[in-house]
């Protein structure tokens, strides 16, 4: 009898163990969802590095823009803020470009009008619903200090239909 309680207790010692690791790598798995968003991790993505983010971004079929939120990093309203857009839409290579006269230093949503593109496939081009883009947006500005500043963005995703 005395054999039969200590492989009772052994048993009940592995499953604890265990299970207080298992909990330990679920409650892990649970924060890792929570904080990056699935969302995020398979749709329209920017990576910025600093300077001006570009925090929120869509392209549109039905209007050809290219809808950037700006997040202005510099602590420093900036004017005449060059934008610059090349990159692929639907794999046809295209560059357009815009100028921003000011950028506070709030959100602001700037809207690059990609209606006139240079692109490389002729004079005649739509953007489609459902495309995959990969464009590299390039500020060109200069800060408080008056020197010339250079940020890149790189933006990925899906066109939109409206």
């Amino acid at each position: 009898m005395f054999f039969k309680e200590q492989k009772g207790q052994s048993a009940l010692e592995y499953l604890m163990t265990y299970g207080w690791a298992l909990i330990v790598i679920v409650i892990v798995i649970a924060a890792l969802v929570f904080l990056i968003q699935p969302s995020q991790v398979g749709g329209n993505t920017c990576s910025t590095t600093s300077g001006i983010l570009i925090t929120n971004h869509q392209l549109l079929a039905s209007t050809d823009d290219l809808s950037l939120i700006l997040s202005n990093q510099t602590a420093a309203s900036l004017t005449n803020v060059d934008i610059n857009v090349t990159g692929t839409i639907g794999g046809v290579s295209i560059t357009d470009s815009n100028i921003l006269t000011s950028l506070g230093t709030i959100q602001t949503t700037s809207i690059v009008d990609l209606s006139n593109l240079n692109i490389d496939a002729g004079p005649v081009f739509d953007v489609t619903p459902g495309s995959t883009y990969s464009l590299q947006v390039t500020f060109n500005y200069n800060d408080r200090d008056a020197l010339s500043r250079t940020v890149t963005s790189t933006c990925n995703g899906t066109v939109g239909q409206n």
